[in-house]
């Protein structure tokens, strides 16, 4: 098993693990198994931008888009000056990073923002005046009244006004929070019946200490 540091720089090195041939059973159900041809870069999707992604979360986002055929026309590979120039193999296409400035997100659709709350202050705004529907990783806009705070799987609806040529900034709650709701939405959308008391969430709490919060409020909703 390949270590988080390894995983972390796949896409920094440009070369493509030798596959490990492995004994199978039955041989003829690899063989009939459908072929999933890759249509992620293609003239009709989204531009992209990643910043930061010379970080662990910015490989990451990397890893995401490509596991997931996620359609893009361009993308471009965003950082501090001390990384601009260094070169990363994506998708079997060589991309050199480039230094986050002020003109870096002219004709960008979607910007994935992991550069720290600092960097998304400055540049995040910046990228909206361009069009730019920004996702941000930090904690900058979490709390800012109009910036919606989405975990797609459970709020999803938040961003029905965010469309693509429309500069928007979209929060997502730190990590644990995200695992938390995961897992407690579903049985919070099972629930037959609520007392009003459930509902009072206090929000500061979830968001300092969302698994401690978490576990009240399951405690609440489904407990003695």
């Amino acid at each position: 098993m390949q270590s988080p540091a390894t995983l972390s720089r796949r896409f920094l090195t440009g070369t493509t693990p030798t596959p490990t041939l492995l004994h199978h059973p039955n041989p003829t159900s690899l063989r009939s198994r459908p072929t999933t041809v890759r249509m992620a870069l293609r003239e009709d999707g989204p531009s992209i931008a990643v910043v930061g992604v010379t970080g662990a979360v910015g490989q990451e986002f990397l890893s995401v888009l490509s596991d997931r055929s996620f359609p893009y026309r361009s993308i471009k590979m965003l950082a501090s000056k001390r990384s601009a120039g260094k070169k990363y193999t994506f998708e079997e296409n060589e991309y050199v990073v480039e230094e986050l400035t002020g003109e870096s997100f002219k004709g960008v659709d979607i910007a994935l923002f992991s550069a720290g709350g600092s960097i998304s202050k400055e540049f995040g705004p910046v990228a909206v005046e361009c069009g730019t529907v920004v996702v941000d990783n930090s904690s900058a806009f979490r709390m800012v009244d109009g910036v919606p705070l989405v975990i797609p799987e459970v709020n999803g609806d938040a961003m029905k006004d965010v469309k693509l040529g429309k500069g928007a900034l979209v929060a997502n709650p730190n990590c644990s929070t995200i695992i938390c709701l995961m897992a407690a939405t579903p049985l919070h959308r099972r629930a037959k019946e609520l007392r009003r008391y459930r509902y009072n969430f206090d929000m500061y709490v979830m968001f300092l200490n969302p698994l401690q919060s978490t576990l009240v409020n399951m405690t609440m909703l489904y407990g003695p």
